[in-house]
């Protein structure tokens, strides 16, 4: 598999910067795999505050055996209207990243695929 392959598909595929580390990249390799993971970081802690919100919310409905579907509803769609919030931002952070790295392995496994390649002309 040729050297561009085997980076985009790892950082495409497994994890964003894992292509750049096979293929020797070590600093842009770090780099994107510390981004990324910083990302997934904010994202994953947003997810959890909104679930512990949430679920504050709903135990007292729920003791109290007043919860239906539409004070249930009422609940969650009150807490997802922040507009452009921190798991937002960090969402596209991610994608972003994601997609940079796929292009960078890409085209560091092109020029490694164009070193290695005998030189036909001598």
């Amino acid at each position: 598999m040729k050297a561009s392959t085997r980076g985009m598909l790892l950082s495409g595929l497994v994890y964003p910067g894992l292509g750049q580390l096979i293929l020797g990249r070590m600093t842009s390799g770090i780099i994107f795999v510390l981004l990324a993971t910083a990302g997934f970081m904010v994202l994953v802690y947003r997810i959890v505050q909104h679930a512990s919100r949430a679920i504050d919310q709903i135990l007292p409905l729920l003791a109290d055996n007043a919860l239906d579907f539409n004070s249930l509803t009422e609940v969650l769609s009150r807490d997802s209207a922040e507009g452009w919030g921190v798991g937002n931002i960090a969402l596209i952070g991610i994608a972003g990243c994601w997609l940079a790295a796929i292009v960078h392995a890409y085209f560091v496994g092109k020029k490694i695929d164009r070193q290695s390649r005998p030189n036909l002309l001598n």
